[in-house]
């Protein structure tokens, strides 16, 4: 009990300091009040808000897959973990502590093996969002033949690596020979993934992946910004691309997006010959995103965290 109330307190305190605190909340606030003036904006806006729901089902079918080797657990349990894990990613570099709040609603799978397994579906939206980011970058580049080449290596190795996932079990090679033994049941996990399996994997996170930029581009339409969906997809891939190679402190997430953001946009806007001032509204659209997709179902895992198992009876295996 004591471990929930300090999630509890701590998830409160972090989403207070990046809501209420946040020093752009009032510039961010008048342009929301200007889109609010037109009707078809403040629909785009409800659209995007709708497909959070599908996002986080297409996570949740995503986890279900990737930790099917040692639990098949239902899904209407899984979807309640996916918030549970945003809440405790919210604490940790890069959102990397997601694992924390999924893990301990299992019942009987070992829970070293799942935060393993759930690397795998990880890895999956992370090679989905570096391959096309390195697409978008190739127009972006416009022509330019070593983005070309250095992009095209760096997906094409993505893709060998994450089909052959299983070569990671040879990693225990590089542990001490006086924990090997015990590690190696563990790293072996990485070797219950079929090739299907894992094309199912990378296809939920290809699916996701469009969803949540779809959103970012019905949220860029309702701050009246004057791009069509191929034209904001572009900057959006590059700025998903950047959010996830540099690092950040969660907390501080929505002043690295919004810098990522504007920097993105500005130079795609310039490119494409429209007003750089627009980019407070690139901005304000990431921002209300950020609300949608991660403040939103951190603050409804706050409700789930006491359906969280942080000690079991039976011993897993």
């Amino acid at each position: 009990m004591a471990i929930k109330i300090i999630i509890v307190l701590a998830g409160c305190w972090v989403l207070y300091v990046k809501i209420i605190k946040n020093q752009d909340i009032t510039e961010m606030w008048d342009s929301v009040k200007t889109s609010f003036s037109s009707t078809q904006n403040v629909l785009l806006m409800v659209l995007a808000f709708i497909l959070m729901p599908i996002n986080m089902a297409l996570e949740t079918r995503k986890w279900q897959k990737s930790i099917l080797p040692i639990e098949k657990v239902p899904f209407k349990k899984a979807y309640t973990a996916i918030f549970t894990g945003i809440t405790a990613g919210m604490m940790f570099p890069n959102r990397t502590g997601d694992f924390l709040g999924r893990i301990f609603i299992l019942e009987k799978g070992n829970r070293i093996k799942a935060a393993m397994l759930t690397f795998v579906g990880n890895i999956a939206q992370m090679l989905v969002t570096v391959s096309l980011g390195c697409i978008a970058w190739i127009f972006f580049a416009q022509e330019n033949h070593y983005v070309l080449i250095i992009s095209l290596i760096i997906i094409v190795l993505g893709y060998l690596m994450y089909f052959n996932i299983h070569i990671l079990k040879h990693l225990q090679r590089l542990i001490p020979m006086k924990w090997r033994s015990k590690a190696e049941k563990y790293v072996d996990i990485f070797s219950s993934f079929s090739r299907h399996d894992l094309t199912q994997i990378l296809f939920l996170a290809l699916a996701k992946y469009a969803v949540y930029s779809f959103q970012f581009v019905l949220l860029i339409w309702a701050f009246d910004v004057p791009l069509n969906y191929f034209e904001a997809m572009i900057p959006i891939m590059i700025t998903y691309l950047l959010m996830t190679v540099i690092p950040y402190i969660t907390i501080t997430e929505i002043a690295v997006r919004g810098g990522v953001c504007i920097s993105v946009f500005e130079a795609w806007l310039s490119i494409k010959g429209i007003s750089t001032s627009l980019t407070m509204m690139v901005f304000s659209a990431s921002t209300m995103l950020w609300l949608y997709n991660l403040a939103t179902p951190a603050v409804l895992g706050l409700f789930f965290i006491r359906k969280l198992k942080f000690i079991r009876s039976n011993y897993e295996s």
